[in-house]
């Protein structure tokens, strides 16, 4: 899933098995497993919470963990009912402004995501994720100026701090600064290659006037190109058509395969843009924005996009 934000676990078991008192393995050691089957967890969560065998820290921790078990099922409204128990329960719950912020954000929130963004770094200035985080939702706002700077921040306190260089590069790239966008996009791509940013820096090269964006597309992603979206790669080096990237836009997950058409149709409007035919970008454009989920990067940079166009 190309996600706007991941959802980060922050060594959260950590934090409940330091917690007063040691909780019953069978049941908080299984809550805090976030990497396999959410629904058991979730179970587990549950049995854990409502044992009460535990003090209000304690609770407070379960019903974050869950939290972020209802939010990798995309159960959001869930997740933000949880999160909001346990901040009740303790207010200085460790993290869960933060997981509450990402739920509201994947929910379109995005003033509610801020406020609890806002909240997070008031308790906890040192942690670059949470300036990303912060970031990410002003620069949906088109708050560009406010993105760049907590951008910064998260790399002033991080230099490798993860996804930051592709979040700012887009950031630049949605005020048209196409050069420096492309130097935070070959950064991210250097850390970690993937089509995804292979695609953004040719974006910006090719945006910025840079008449080597074809060629080096070329070269960076020879290595690369294995499944979706290798057909936008090939769309953009003119090797083949815009039908044949939406029929390869497709999977047997039908959430997925929604996520893969949005995206799809997020490309081909930045094909059109780069040939100067606006409204065929603006029509597929309001189509993102109409229809696809709220925490894809691609929902995102259609909103950039709209404004820009208009």
């Amino acid at each position: 899933m190309n996600s706007r934000i991941a959802t980060l676990c922050f060594a959260l078991a950590a934090g409940v098995a330091h917690a007063q008192p040691a909780p019953p393995a069978t049941e908080a050691d299984l809550c805090s497993d976030t990497k396999n089957n959410p629904d058991l967890a979730i179970k587990h969560c549950t049995a854990a919470i409502e044992t009460r065998k535990a003090n209000n820290e304690m609770l407070a921790q379960w019903y974050v963990l869950r939290g972020v078990h209802w939010s990798y099922k995309g159960d959001y409204d869930r997740a933000i009912a949880d999160h909001t128990t346990a901040l009740k329960l303790d207010a200085n719950t460790r993290h869960a402004y933060y997981y509450r912020g990402t739920a509201w954000s994947n929910k379109g929130e995005f003033e509610r995501a801020i406020a609890d963004f806002d909240a997070a770094i008031k308790a906890r200035t040192d942690d670059p994720v949470l300036f990303h985080a912060r970031a990410i939702e002003l620069a949906i706002k088109g708050e560009y100026a406010r993105a760049i700077a907590d951008f910064d921040k998260a790399l002033q306190l991080d230099a490798k701090a993860e996804g930051v260089h592709f979040a700012r590069g887009r950031t630049l790239f949605y005020q048209s600064e196409f050069a420096r966008a492309a130097n935070d996009f070959e950064t991210a791509f250097s850390a970690k290659p993937n089509l995804y940013t292979a695609l953004w820096l040719f974006l910006a090269r090719k945006r910025g006037g840079n008449h080597d964006a074809d060629d080096l597309l070329e070269r960076e992603t020879r290595r690369l190109r294995a499944g979706w979206p290798t057909t936008v790669i090939a769309l953009y080096m003119g090797r083949t058509d815009v039908n044949s990237v939406l029929a390869s836009a497709t999977t047997s997950d039908p959430a997925r395969r929604r996520e893969m058409r949005c995206e799809a149709n997020f490309y081909i409007a930045q094909a059109h843009l780069i040939k100067g035919e606006r409204p065929a970008a603006q029509k597929l454009l309001q189509s993102v924005q109409r229809e696809c989920p709220k925490n894809l990067l691609e929902y995102e940079g259609t909103l950039a996009e709209l404004r820009r166009v208009k």
